[in-house]
């Protein structure tokens, strides 16, 4: 059963408003806490407190750049895994044609609906996103192991005839990698994610970062709205851009799966020359 991480239960413009909201509440609390402070503060703190609040941005800054890499590493591992199953599923789908009838026709059917499937042709009504995936992982792999058996059974029927269980072999291993890719992507996209700890240490930063920066306006008793909802929404915009990049449904950016329609299309056709001429 699929566990979904804890950020995506929440819609990424809630997410967005809420950031945005927080940074601005703390930046408005450290000004608060600034001015009860001014009249005691020194020449000398001041400046102290105005070297803490550039280390402390910097360190988000820092911070923010890592946890980008971290997710964008994700995002093309995902790109790199679509386009490797997309060549592992054309490959497995030519080498249907060296087995003989009928089986050569159910692994191809068996195959154009794996790959409907996997370009998001056929869609899930199951509402809840654990509940979809789960769905889709279920019949992917009721796919596999259907594929997996009609290769095997091939290649013990074949036995005797070399030629022939030379054929057979080397459907099932394009079937072998179609399982290794699924569950490579199955990992890349719902496991292999950015840490809670990173989150709530993040989010710890770019509070603390916004304290002392509030604190430093209100030790001078001088600050922009303008430049305090600016800084908040620069920094917000890039936690949210690192959260959708780390999400395995994502609203910002979308993983292109042309590979996979430029492939469905072409067992459509194929199964249409070849199968049904007269439709």
């Amino acid at each position: 059963m699929l566990v979904s991480h804890f950020l995506d239960l929440v819609p990424i413009w809630v997410l967005l408003i809420s950031t945005i909201l927080l940074m601005t509440i703390f930046i408005e609390f450290g000004f608060r806490l600034g001015k009860r402070s001014q009249l005691n503060a020194k020449k000398a703190q001041t400046s102290q407190v105005r070297a803490i609040m550039g280390a402390g941005l910097g360190l988000l800054a820092f911070m923010l750049a890592f946890t980008f890499n971290t997710a964008q590493t994700h995002f093309e591992a995902r790109v790199q895994n679509l386009a490797e199953e997309a060549r592992i599923a054309r490959n497995a789908f030519m080498q249907a044609d060296l087995l003989a009838e009928p089986v050569r026709t159910e692994a191809k059917l068996l195959l154009r609906d794996y790959v409907d499937l996997r370009s998001g042709k056929l869609k899930s009504n199951i509402p809840g996103f654990s509940d979809k995936v789960a769905e889709l992982l279920e019949i992917s792999e009721q796919i596999q192991k259907d594929l997996w058996l009609m290769a095997a059974n091939s290649s013990q029927n074949n036995k005797k005839n070399l030629a022939k269980n030379t054929q057979s072999s080397m459907f099932m291993a394009s079937v072998l990698a179609l399982t290794d890719i699924h569950y490579t992507r199955v990992h890349a996209a719902v496991m292999n994610r950015i840490p809670i700890t990173i989150w709530l240490t993040l989010y710890f930063m770019a509070a603390l970062a916004m304290v002392i920066m509030g604190y430093q306006a209100g030790l001078t008793d001088r600050r922009s709205p303008v430049a305090t909802i600016t800084l908040a929404l620069a920094f917000s915009a890039v936690i949210i851009l690192i959260t959708d990049l780390d999400r395995p449904v994502m609203s910002f950016f979308e993983i292109n799966n042309q590979l996979l329609v430029d492939l469905d299309k072409y067992i459509q056709s194929d199964l249409q020359l070849k199968y049904y001429p007269g439709d």
